[in-house]
């Protein structure tokens, strides 16, 4: 079944960033991952972009490269968020060790919940982060193949 994401572009402040007009909105790019329907195994999506726009633009292309541009921009915070989780493992186990070394009583107490909240730490970021980021990925990768028919009114 084919799906369509229909979107209107009716004046350039739709379609380009407020402080940058060579660069396409990151509210646009939002709105559309947002908008994008769910699809199941073999739906295809077409999306139909209704070009109201004064002047030769080619909005398809714009868009599918701010796509392409927040694709990549999503891999590396993926790849951040996991330097970040090894990292705070690493901390949280050396903490725990230590904790074992260590004499004084209130002293272990303070490492061992700071071990903990390491620890804890890396768990959130796989549990919040890394989905949402799966999620955004799997979206792009739906549009970025999707065709795009654009329509000048």
């Amino acid at each position: 079944m084919e799906k369509i994401l229909e979107i209107d572009l009716d004046k350039k402040e739709d379609l380009f960033d407020c402080y940058n007009k060579k660069k396409v909105s990151k509210e646009l790019i939002q709105y559309i991952l947002d908008s994008t329907p769910k699809l199941k195994k073999g739906d295809t999506l077409k999306v139909v972009i209704n070009n109201g726009i004064k002047g030769n633009i080619k909005c398809a292309e714009l868009i599918k490269k701010a796509l392409d541009d927040s694709f990549i921009k999503n891999e590396y915070k993926s790849h951040t968020n996991n330097v970040k989780q090894l990292s705070f493992l690493i901390m949280g186990v050396i903490a725990l060790c230590l904790s074992s070394i260590i004499k004084f009583e209130v002293l272990k107490e303070v490492v061992i919940i700071g071990a903990w909240v390491l620890l804890w730490d890396a768990v959130e970021i796989e549990i919040v982060d890394d989905i949402i980021n799966k999620k955004k990925k799997i979206a792009i990768q739906k549009l970025l193949s999707s065709e795009f028919v654009e329509n000048i009114i």
